[in-house]
């Protein structure tokens, strides 16, 4: 039994007809028929009852089929998954850091393809030590890292260890980001020991070598104790930057549109001096599609601005 088997009976039995069946197979009648008998002997079953009409499928055919339909449902899905798309498919998989500047250009990316086109995008926000393993695997063809420039050398080593090259996309000083609402949404200027007393929104899963602010002058610590709530997934933060009085966290640069949606506000904070980096990471050796090219001169031109 082979899975050609299961396609001619399950065709025979949706026309009705071995003579039909075979005109839709492109095959002729008498090799479709003696493949039946073929199968119905090996099976020990008799799967179709000829009649004047045509054939009818018996009760034990019915359930045989019924699971040849399954199985070649489940092949046909196989097939659409891991077959070579055209030449003009868009396939894209990366993996990113939570940051909403990336989320928005990616859809601004997106909505300027070929509609008309196949589509199949991965779009996979993790942490940037994750990101750089999903392209060292190859779950992902491109992915973003971040990480404060003090730790550049570090960051390259990892990179060059997991055979990974880089291309700089951006760099920036952290922002507080808070409702409107906020007791300190007043100043132009947020210190950081101001913050005590205040929920910090942190990334639960941020696994990235980096320097507290606490760290970067001395003397900085806060004097409350730290009160931290922790997201994995980026949604969440603007519900309780929202609607948990009091809710700030770090980021980079906020797109305009999210800050009106969600009626939120940045501010600078003087002890955030250390420069962040954002970097495309893709494996060396890299044929980078046209699409992907596309993409690179985008988030350039874009992640600039």
């Amino acid at each position: 039994m082979n899975i050609a088997n299961l396609r001619y009976v399950s065709e025979v039995q949706k026309s009705g007809s071995i003579t039909k069946a075979a005109q839709n197979l492109y095959m002729g009648q008498p090799n479709l028929s003696k493949a039946i008998k073929e199968l119905e002997k090996e099976l020990g079953i008799m799967i179709f009852r000829r009649t004047s009409k045509g054939v009818e499928t018996t009760r034990r055919g019915e359930e045989f089929i019924a699971y040849a339909n399954t199985i070649l449902s489940q092949i046909d899905e196989l097939e659409s998954l891991y077959q070579p798309k055209t030449e003009h498919s868009i396939q894209l998989n990366l993996s990113v850091p939570r940051a909403s500047y990336i989320s928005v250009l990616f859809a601004e990316f997106i909505s300027r393809l070929d509609r008309k086109e196949h589509m199949d995008i991965q779009y996979r926000e993790t942490s940037s030590m994750e990101a750089a393993n999903d392209v060292s695997s190859g779950e992902s063809d491109l992915g973003i890292i971040r990480y404060q420039l003090i730790y550049e050398s570090y960051f390259l080593s990892y990179l060059k260890g997991l055979k990974l090259d880089a291309h700089p996309l951006r760099e920036f000083t952290m922002q507080l980001l808070m409702s409107k609402d906020h007791p300190l949404a007043q100043l132009p200027e947020v210190s950081y020991h101001m913050l005590a007393g205040y929920t910090e929104i942190v990334h639960g899963d941020l696994q990235v070598p980096s320097l507290s602010f606490s760290d970067i002058a001395v003397g900085a610590e806060m004097e409350a104790p730290a009160r931290r709530i922790f997201v994995y997934e980026r949604g969440s933060q603007f519900d309780f930057l929202q609607h948990v009085p009091g809710t700030y966290m770090w980021v980079s640069p906020m797109p305009q549109e999210l800050l009106d949606r969600y009626d939120l506000i940045t501010r600078a904070c003087p002890l955030s001096r250390l420069s962040n980096k954002d970097v495309l990471v893709f494996r060396r050796g890299h044929q980078f599609t046209k699409l992907q090219n596309r993409l690179l001169t985008f988030l350039k031109e874009k992640g600039a601005q």
